[in-house]
């Protein structure tokens, strides 16, 4: 394995791919792809490689031809139980659910699944690999069904300590644009699953050398025959094979004393321009018998059954002949196969249309007898021209798909049946057909498919009048409208799937179509509506005597009142609705409700029994097995540690939501958004902005407004301190859009009452007037104290902008005031800050000093130390001694860009290029302790790496020598 006499050019490759057979052989499997256009010799190489590593290999080659799902994989699976001595896939773990598979083994179990298939066949392999270290060599890969494609991705995820090489060799000139092949690397690439070698054609010496090993000891080409070898190869090693071959048995060669030079022009043959005109030049020399049974090899695929192309045209004599010349090659007893893919491809497009079509109607008739699988009948149909025996087979394949839960090569088969549909033709079996085909595309993944199929069906279920299924598929059209993203499409869908559930007599499930749809709404913060919807709804659900949707519907009801400033009333619905709920054991209602409960104490700004709530509803949740329910609790109650300062017990419960495998879309976006803030607030800019920029985007999908609001202060706040002012507020400006094209009341108030200073601090008069009209609406509708403390500290920010300094700290002061009774750790001390300014600038400076001392020492408790480091700014910009006011640590913030001394001492010892270790060993401090020094530095300079901290702390002057400090060696 340490060198390959036989391959030339392809030494960096041969050193990869046994690298990774060698790992793999000591239990670090994988999987390696090999890529290259046809011809340039990634079978050779992986072959060769193969075969001297002595590694056992399944080796498998995918047809162009559409087999059967999981086909290739299921050929290795088969190979190994003929293979291996003794060996038997009945054996391995799973073996019962392998029967989806090979129904040789039996009828799989009830309950089997596509994730079960998945596992059958990933223990299989692993089961064989735990026998003796195991290469799979799966060539020809663009030909692959989706299904193989997708299981490779996910046993490549599963290698990393199991002795399991997969190796898949592909033409990287026949992958499109959309090619599973491509999706395929791309999901691997960005999980780091796999190795790709990428094999390009020879370069001109690498020709030559090639040529002169074709051409036998002692030879070489001339300059110019190795020149014009390269010109019309491009350097493809088969071609070059190819061409040296034909060349020499037409007598085109002849040596001289320089080398092997191409003969003159006078010996008759020109020189062949493409690997198809040298095939056909050496099947010129073939008797017509060996040349017919050559065509009907081709017309059967790249392998074929040795005994099927005998029996159709010709004799195992002449078969014999062609394995003989070297065109064809027997892998396997019984197997023949074309030695290269495009010998086949040459053959068979010389083949004339007639008899083309007449062999593929022989192959299909004897293939149907032997019970082929339908795929490949459909292929021989459709080239026999064959419509309806090939729409019948196609039809059958996607049967055959579902069954195996091969969702998109079901999706492929009945695409392809449908295109052969005769016009009119069957409407009632083809709308089967389509509807199938929109359950297969979504669970596949392809919703613009599923959209489209359904969009048809539903089409034909309105002009024949039938609601019952017509509702049905609007209502699985909304579904994928919502995995889209399309909320507007989303909502007319169910709207349509209700009003067709009603007129057929069914209540109860257009009760419930209208309740997704109020529910959606809610998140989207368009609160009329939803209450709109909900009104009918409630009278659906009481006509269908669902007292399910009647507790879920007085729930929702109540959650969105409460919302909208109606507190007392919502409440007490919310309440009635889960009383209902736990009164008749309503596990699911009761869960949903749990979190509309504390979703409305939290809006009526009840924060400790709303987090209290979220608590007993996670809790709740969790024993009644809700866990997806439970997630969303937890994550709704970060919002109100957040707010109430608990920072650190938000910080972890958000990570506990986003490590878990339970949580919703809006749990994870919550989560997102809300880690991103307290990074925000603590002034780790780094680590703020991509959460929030995750939390802005997937909020935006799934049309959850309050994180979309909530984000966008989020990135405001980071934009202002890395000193992008502007762009900050900007943000703002599109907060306050946003806002307003919503019934928001709440989570707004926080945001707008920031956005007003910065506004002010910008100068941007009219949108500081509209962030205070729109606080001042607020107070109108609900008139809770957070919403009246935040209208306080716009019209302070108002009214110091317009000059009326007085009126700017009365404004601040009342504001105060009013936080007094609330716990808002953070809108206390900013608006102590400001409202000390204001007195400052009202002439009070004594008391505008000691609010600043409290502003400060509030956010230092609070761990907002952008806040912290802004009031001490003030008070030494006005003159005061920060460290007779503050204390030494709030001067050093000032000095040392918020560092402290020894983050600063080693932070120096950074720049002198020391390892945290040696580090460690000259201020004797633990590594661990070291880097936690580093990493607390970088997020208060809001870099993102050591050499950026290094490059900041040098443009604060922070690495000039301190007292005391240690000194670089």
């Amino acid at each position: 394995m340490d060198n390959c006499q036989t391959l030339v050019g392809r030494e960096q490759a041969w050193t990869d791919l046994n690298r990774a057979i060698a790992a793999a052989a000591s239990g670090r499997g994988g999987l390696v792809l090999l890529a290259g256009e046809a011809g340039v010799g990634k079978t050779r190489l992986a072959t060769e490689a193969l075969d001297q590593s002595g590694v056992f290999t399944l080796r498998v080659t995918t047809s162009p031809t559409l087999t059967s799902a999981y086909g290739p994989l299921i050929t290795a699976l088969r190979n190994y139980r003929h293979g291996a001595a003794g060996a038997c896939p009945g054996d391995l773990p799973m073996a019962d659910y392998l029967g989806v598979l090979l129904p040789e083994l039996g009828s799989p179990p009830a309950g089997a699944d596509r994730a079960t298939v998945f596992e059958a066949v990933r223990c299989a392999f692993e089961a064989i690999a735990r026998r003796q270290p195991t290469v799979v060599f799966l060539d020809d890969l663009q030909w692959a069904d989706h299904t193989t494609l997708e299981l490779l991705a996910s046993l490549a995820s599963h290698l990393e300590s199991v002795p399991l090489l997969l190796v898949g060799a592909y033409r990287s000139d026949e992958l499109g644009r959309d090619h599973p092949v491509r999706r395929m690397r791309s999901d691997l690439r960005r999980a780091g699953r796999f190795a790709e070698i990428r094999l390009e054609p020879l370069r001109p010496a690498e020709t030559a050398v090639l040529a002169a090993r074709l051409l036998g000891p002692n030879k070489a080409p001339t300059p110019e025959l190795a020149a014009l070898l390269h010109a019309h190869t491009d350097g493809l090693p088969f071609f070059v094979e190819e061409l040296v071959a034909v060349l020499r048995s037409v007598g085109r060669l002849r040596e001289t004393d320089r080398g092997v030079a191409l003969a003159g022009e006078g010996a008759g043959v020109p020189v062949p321009e493409t690997v198809r005109d040298v095939v056909l030049l050496r099947t010129a020399a073939l008797s017509d018998a060996q040349r017919a049974v050559l065509e009907v090899a081709s017309v059967a695929g790249v392998s074929f059954e040795l005994d099927l192309v005998a029996e159709i045209d010709g004799s195992e004599e002449h078969l014999g002949g062609l394995l003989e010349s070297g065109l064809l090659v027997e892998p396997a007893p019984g197997i023949g196969a074309f030695r290269h893919a495009l010998i086949r491809e040459a053959c068979y497009r010389e083949i004339a249309w007639p008899r083309r079509r007449a062999l593929h109607r022989r192959l299909a008739e004897r293939l149907e007898r032997r019970g082929a699988a339908p795929g490949l009948l459909a292929e021989h149909w459709l080239a026999a021209r064959e419509l309806d025996r090939a729409r019948h087979a196609l039809l059958v394949s996607m049967q055959a798909a579902c069954a195996a839960y091969a969702y998109g090569d079901a999706v492929e088969a009945a695409q392809r049946a449908l295109e052969l549909w005769p016009e009119g033709d069957s409407d009632g079996e083809r709308t089967a057909v389509v509807d199938r085909l929109g359950y297969c595309a979504q669970v596949s993944g392809d919703l613009a498919e599923a959209v489209r199929a359904w969009r048809e069906v539903a089409e034909v279920r309105h002009a024949n009048g039938d609601l019952s299924r017509l509702a049905d598929v609007q209502r699985r059209l909304g579904g994928v409208y919502e995995l889209q993203g399309s909320w507007e499409r989303a909502l007319a869908a169910r709207e349509t799937a209700a009003t067709a559930f009603a007129a057929s007599g069914q209540p109860g499930e257009a009760a419930a179509e209208r309740l997704a749809a109020a529910a959606h709404l809610r998140s989207a913060l368009r609160f009329k509506p939803a209450l709109e919807l909900l009104g009918l709804a409630a009278q659906e659900a009481r006509l269908a005597g669902r007292l399910d949707l009647d507790a879920r519907i007085l729930g929702l009801e109540g959650n969105v009142r409460a919302r909208m400033g109606q507190y007392q009333v919502g409440l007490e619905q919310v309440r009635t609705g889960l009383a209902m709920a736990l009164e008749r054991n309503l596990s699911g209602p009761a869960a949903e409700i749990y979190q509309r409960l504390a979703d409305s104490l939290e809006h009526s700004g009840d924060y400790a029994a709303a987090r209290q709530s979220y608590l007993a509803a996670a809790d709740f949740c969790q024993a009644r097995g809700a866990e997806a329910v439970a997630q969303l609790c937890l994550a709704c109650m970060t919002v109100v540690l957040r707010q109430t300062g608990e920072w650190e017990r938000c910080a972890q419960v958000c990570r506990d939501v986003l490590g878990s495998g339970a949580a919703t879309a809006h749990a994870h976006a919550v989560a997102l958004g809300m880690l991103g803030l307290v990074f925000a607030q603590r002034g780790e800019v780094p680590r703020a902005r991509p959460l929030l920029f995750d939390a802005e985007r997937e909020a935006r999908k799934i049309e959850l407004v309050a994180m979309e609001l909530l984000s966008a202060w989020g990135l405001a706040m980071v934009d202002d301190l890395d000193g992008r002012v502007e762009s900050a507020a900007n943000r703002c400006r599109g907060l306050l859009e946003l806002w307003a094209r919503t019934d928001e009341r709440h989570y707004a108030v926080p945001a707008l009452r920031w956005a007003a200073s910065l506004l002010a601090a910008c100068r941007a008069d009219e949108d500081l007037r509209a962030c205070a009209n729109a606080l001042a609406r607020i107070v109108a509708e609900t008139g809770t104290a957070e919403a009246v403390a935040a209208l306080g500290h716009a019209l302070g920010e108002v009214c110091r902008v317009d000059g009326n300094l007085e009126q700017s700290r009365d404004h601040f002061l009342q504001a105060l005031k009013q936080l007094d009774s609330l716990d808002l750790p953070y809108e206390r001390a900013h608006s102590t800050l400001r409202a000390g300014l204001a007195q400052v600038a009202a002439g009070d400076r004594s008391a505008g000093i000691e609010q600043l001392a409290d502003a400060y020492r509030r956010a230092r408790n609070l761990g907002a130390r952008p806040l912290a480091a802004a009031a001490a700014r003030e008070l030494q910009h006005l003159g005061e001694s920060v460290e007779r006011r503050l204390g030494r640590r709030a001067g050093g913030l000032l000095e040392r860009g918020g560092l402290t001394r020894r983050e600063v001492e080693v932070l120096r010892l950074v720049a002198s290029g020391q390892s945290d270790r040696e580090i460690a060993r000259a201020l004797v401090l633990s590594p661990r302790t070291v880097e936690m020094h580093v990493s607390n530095s970088l997020g208060k300079l809001g870099c993102r790496s050591r050499a950026e901290a290094v490059r900041r702390a040098a443009e604060l002057r922070l690495l000039d020598a301190l007292d005391g400090a240690a000194k670089v060696p």
